[in-house]
């Protein structure tokens, strides 16, 4: 509990929020015999990406293309309608592009996309600009301030676990959309920074798990002293010489993709639709991870070789929106629109024994304001007090 406070991320992959509970890791099968439980690990990401290392293709661009194509395709396998999700980035738009080249019924994938009406935020006039002369439809799903109270708390009780604030509420009003339209397949494009290196920290050589932020965003020092002592500080395998690619493979198989697929996938089956992830597929990331650094960050230009695959595809003309670190006004709704809400769910930990109760009560303080650089430590209160209630 006190690594998800103080660095944003709890336990190991067999770990889960609850005591006593715990969850089959990734490339591992579970056998009950005899009244005994063996684990055996199937997989294996780190040797199979080591195997790939000197092994190189006469077109590295055709053959990573084919990779993209053949990831797109084979999830578009359904008897059921499919649709994808859109932002302005880069990702959504190789993703749109990768989508136009199937030979499909183009009119009968429909697209979405989420709203909150505030244009430092929005990416709807880069969707609309993608969508441009294709056959797609575009369902536009709003969220507002006034509903983060309610659809913040179902959301606690759905996840059962700490989740990644405003975003994933927002992303729950897409697969609510889907499913209305009888859409119960999506496709998105989550996965392509990890596998890339497509976060700032790539580059700076930082320790972040956190895009867009110079240090650190969570508040330690509102946490119990001996509460603290009863935490030992994570530590991240790091099974690769480069440091590149042990950052990537901590956000793989550590931080960013078993939050992000938990998250999402409860998200998606809370409306009854399956979500499908591309960039995930797993001959695309042990391949595109295996390349060397500068097919992934060349003259400070990051997923350099995605760039220039997604260029054979998308208009000349079309400007992309640029990488924010931040999907919502998830600052600005809690240090404003709901200050007092945020209020009484965070004065409920006052008492909790996790927690100084004079420190909480200065941070919370400090952020209501004006002090709102940052929401993920106030998003973690509120979460946790919902959960603990």
């Amino acid at each position: 509990m006190e690594q998800l406070f103080s660095a944003g991320s709890y336990g190991l992959p067999n770990e889960t929020f609850w005591q006593n509970i715990q969850q089959l890791p990734g490339g591992y099968c579970l056998t009950l015999r005899n009244n005994k439980l063996n684990l055996k690990k199937w997989y294996s990401f780190e040797q199979r990406t080591k195997s790939l290392l000197d092994r190189f293709h006469d077109n590295e661009e055709e053959y990573i293309t084919n990779l993209l194509l053949k990831a797109v395709n084979f999830r578009f396998r359904a008897d059921v309608p499919v649709g994808f999700n859109l932002s302005g980035g880069l990702d959504s738009s190789t993703l749109l592009a990768l989508i136009d080249q199937q030979h499909i019924d183009k009119s009968a994938v429909e697209a979405f996309t989420f709203v909150t009406n505030d244009e430092r935020y929005d990416e709807i006039i880069w969707v609309k600009s993608m969508l441009k002369n294709r056959d797609f439809h575009l369902n536009v799903c709003p969220l507002s301030a006034a509903e983060i109270p309610k659809l913040s708390l179902e959301m606690s009780l759905h996840q059962m676990e700490p989740y990644g604030g405003i975003p994933t509420i927002a992303y729950s009003k897409i697969f609510q959309a889907a499913r209305q339209k009888g859409v119960k397949v999506l496709l998105d494009g989550q996965g392509s920074d990890e596998a890339w290196a497509g976060y700032d920290y790539y580059i700076n050589n930082s320790q972040n798990i956190i895009q867009g932020v110079t240090g650190s965003p969570f508040k330690s020092n509102v946490l119990d002293a001996d509460f603290v002592k009863k935490s030992d500080k994570m530590v991240y395998e790091k099974p690769f010489e480069e440091n590149l690619l042990n950052l990537q493979y901590r956000d793989l198989f550590y931080t960013k993709i078993p939050r992000a697929l938990r998250f999402n996938d409860r998200v998606s089956m809370l409306h009854g639709t399956e979500l499908r992830e591309p960039f995930l597929d797993y001959e695309l990331v042990e391949y595109v991870f295996s390349r060397p650094a500068d097919f992934k960050i060349k003259n400070g230009v990051q997923k350099w070789l995605l760039r220039k695959i997604a260029e054979q595809f998308l208009q000349k003309d079309l400007v992309l929106a640029p990488k924010r670190p931040l999907q919502t006004p998830q600052r600005e709704w809690l240090s404003d629109n709901l200050r007092d809400w945020v209020r009484a769910e965070v004065e409920t930990l006052y008492h909790n024994n996790w927690f100084d109760k004079k420190q909480l009560e200065l941070e919370l303080d400090s952020f209501l304001n004006g002090n709102n650089q940052s929401s993920f430590h106030i998003w973690q209160w509120i979460n946790t007090a919902q959960i603990v209630k």
